[in-house]
Order: structure tokens, then C-alpha cells, then sequence
């Protein structure tokens, strides 16, 4: 699972975030990509440029968004936005999660106005930029083939904004109704997150929780439009995130043990093997020292819970044991298969090899393991070592595997 990893130390909006994206200097997405996005749209309406830029010293890529309506805003309405969203972007996730942003954003906006949600005008935001933004992270995404968004708390900066509505604290009352829930971290530097920002955090993105182990890919950064002297330096992190490896897959299993101070190693064995007819998952024996320093054996089993009252049949028929105990564990197991190879050539016998399958992992060398049954058959016939023979057939075996898994070639 690829995840998205943002980080609004210094603040955040969509320009912010979609420079940041283009940063990442991953070829599914640039910047001519999201020229084409903004065209289908909204035609002949905006012009993007990208640029280096400093904040603080530090460098980062600055999207500037150019068009008239930025000057004079339209009073265009949630349904206008989705129409254009429906008429110039495809079916599928990316029209989903931009949707779902506007949406969100709509009602925050709705909720402080106290009007419904159609009655707002996207003004304060601006309709395209926003529209361009939105659609933008969305159309990113998907070409970045991102699961998942993650984000640590953003920061919203300090102060007073001023607004259609004279001057408000930061952050502003749609910011902070997006905000419900959401952790975040103020300080100097006037305003610092948008509402279109905190929309998208609350549409497509999760906490980022504790500080887990990860595996960074890409890092890119993208700036805000100014470059206040106090807070941290008006800048946002993405960073992907390597896919998380699938966990091996666990279920119960229950642990018999018994300890035996009066039994011969051919009892032992004679009890392992009828463990295991009467099935056990594995059974096995290790030498102890019990009372009066005699030398004794642990038996131990795991056992399906259906299997317990087997087991303990098997226990009490073949050893002198006056108890035994139970325990629950939790047990971990990796697919497995066979593969044949036969050798020395494919017309001769076949040699069984057991290939462990680890969820996400091509099965390597170590995941390979030849029956010892049939390498021993075919040292005897051909006078070869155990070893020489097993190297062969093992490189013979993960040379097959591989090309199994090789994609086929394009028509």
C-alpha cells in the first residue's frame, strides 16, 4: 500500500499542496499534466507556473496560478463546480475524492453562514483555484497510484485575517469548522491553512499516528505565497512512503506439552510420530533435566483446537504421563507450494522442491527447499554429491519462478 505522507510544519493550502506533489519529481506527474487538467476544465480561464523558490533559506517549488477570475470572483455554486468536474475530469477515484473535498468545503462554509449548502458562493476562495487545486490533488493521486493519506497535525498560524467579513481570528471560522476533531498547532506568521487545505485533510486524509517506522521514496516541498519572517518557513512536506510489507497472516493454535522422565527414545519417537497421525501441525522433543537431576523429554505439539481431544488420546495411550498441559499461542505461517524440476535434464525423474510464498515478496534462494528424498534417489543414480546436485536444481527452480512472474510482453 503506497501512502502519501503530508506534513504542514509551516502551513498548507492547494497551492501549497500541489506543488509539493510536482516536487516529487516522479514522471506520472508534472507539471504539463496538470496544464492539460486545467484546460479540460475550465478552458482559456488560468495559466500555471512553476518555479524555485526560498523560504527561509530553505528551497522549495512555488505554483502560481494566474487568471482574472482571482481578481473579480465568480459567485459560482457547489453544483456549478461538480458540473464542471463531471463534464472535463473521468469516472473513477480522482472525481471521487475531488468531490468529496468541494463537498466537505461547502458545508463548512454552509455551517458558518448558516445557510444550506447550496446557497454558498465560492468567493473567498475562489472558484477556480480552488476548483484547479482540488481537482489537481485528486488527478495526483491517481497517477501517483497513492492507497492512502496520511498528515501530522497542521499548522495554522496566529493573528487576525482579514476577510469579506472584517477581521477574524486565525484560523477563520470555515477553516476551523474543517478543523472539528483535527488536531493542530498555532503560533506567529498570520494565517498559514486554508480552507481548501483543511477540506482535503478532512475528505482524503487520516492522522498520522505515534512516530511508526517508515521507508521514505520521494520528498518534495512545495511554498506558500509569502514568506513571513516569524513561524517556521511557509512550507509543506509530501513525502511517499515505501509500501508497507502484508503481515503473514496468523491464526490459533494450542500448545500441548508433557514432560517424560520413564520413557525410551523409541517410546519418544514412537509417541511424535502418532502425534502427528493424529494431527498435529508439528510435533516435537527436547532433552531436560527433571527431579533428582534424572534426564528426562519434553514433548510438545501445536494442535488446531478441533484436534485437542485427539492429541490427548494419543498422549495418554502411548506414554506413562500422568497429565499434560495446554497453552494458546498464536501462530504465524507463510503460504508454500511445489514446484517439479527433473534432472539432470526435464526427461528424467523430477525433484520436488517446497517454495515458501511471503505476501508481497517474489520468492527468493531462501525461500526454496528440494525433498531430501528425491535428492538422495538422485545421488545414488548418479554418483553426485547431495550438494552439487541440490545447487543445481535450486537455481533451476527459482529460474522457473521468475519467469512465471515476468509480465508478459506487450502485444
Amino acid at each position: 500500500m503506497r501512502t502519501l505522507l503530508l506534513e504542514p510544519f509551516g502551513g498548507m493550502a492547494g497551492d501549497m499542496l500541489l506543488a509539493a506533489l510536482l516536487d516529487l519529481g516522479d514522471e506520472r506527474f508534472r507539471l504539463e499534466h496538470l496544464r492539460a487538467m486545467a484546460e479540460e476544465l475550465l478552458p482559456t480561464e488560468c495559466e500555471l507556473g512553476l518555479h524555485e523558490t526560498r523560504r527561509q533559506g530553505l528551497r522549495a517549488l512555488r505554483l502560481e496560478l494566474r487568471t482574472e477570475e482571482s481578481l473579480d470572483p465568480p459567485h459560482r455554486h457547489l453544483s456549478d463546480l461538480l458540473e464542471i468536474l463531471e463534464r472535463g475530469f473521468p469516472a473513477g477515484r480522482a472525481r471521487e475524492r475531488a468531490a468529496a473535498v468541494l463537498q466537505r468545503l461547502a458545508r463548512a462554509e454552509a455551517t458558518v453562514h448558516g445557510i444550506e449548502v447550496e446557497e454558498v458562493h465560492f468567493h473567498e476562495v475562489g472558484a477556480v483555484d480552488t476548483l484547479v487545486d482540488v481537482a489537481g490533488a485528486a488527478l495526483a493521486l491517481e497517477r501517483l497510484e497513492i492507497d492512502q493519506v496520511r498528515f501530522t497535525p497542521p499548522y495554522v498560524g496566529g493573528g487576525t485575517v482579514l476577510c469579506a467579513h472584517g477581521e477574524l481570528p486565525v484560523p477563520g471560522p470555515a477553516t476551523q469548522e474543517l478543523l472539528v476533531g483535527i488536531p493542530f498547532r498555532r503560533g506567529p506568521g498570520g494565517e498559514r491553512l486554508t480552507p481548501t487545505a483543511a477540506a482535503f485533510l478532512a475528505a482524503c486524509a487520516t492522522l498520522q499516528e505515534g512516530d511508526a517506522p517508515r521507508t521514505v521514496e520521494r520528498i518534495g516541498l512545495g511554498a506558500g505565497t509569502r514568506d513571513p519572517v516569524e513561524g517556521p518557513p511557509n512550507l509543506l512536506r509530501a513525502s511517499v512512503l515505501a509500501a508497507d510489507p502484508q503481515p503473514v497472516p496468523r491464526d490459533e493454535a494450542w500448545l500441548l506439552e508433557c514432560n517424560l522422565d520413564d520413557a525410551t527414545g523409541e517410546e519418544i519417537g514412537f509417541l511424535l510420530a502418532e502425534l502427528r497421525s493424529a494431527g498435529a501441525l508439528e510435533a516435537w522433543s527436547a532433552a531436560v533435566q527433571m527431579k533428582k537431576d534424572r534426564p528426562g523429554a519434553v514433548v510438545s505439539a501445536l494442535a488446531r483446537a478441533g484436534d485437542r481431544a485427539a492429541l490427548e488420546e494419543v498422549v495418554f495411550a502411548h506414554s506413562p504421563t500422568l497429565g499434560l498441559r495446554w497453552s494458546r499461542t498464536e501462530r504465524a505461517e507463510c503460504a508454500r507450494a511445489f514446484v517439479t524440476v527433473g534432472w539432470p535434464s526435464e526427461e528424467d525423474d523430477t525433484i520436488r522442491v517446497k517454495v515458501r510464498r511471503r505476501a508481497g515478496r517474489a520468492p527468493g534462494l531462501s525461500d526454496l527447499s528440494a525433498e531430501h528424498e528425491d535428492l538422495a534417489r538422485a545421488a545414488r543414480r548418479s554418483g553426485r554429491s547431495l550438494r552439487e546436485i541440490e545447487h543445481e536444481v535450486l537455481a533451476r527452480a527459482l529460474r522457473r519462478l521468475r519467469e512465471d512472474l515476468a509480465p508478459e510482453p506487450a502485444p
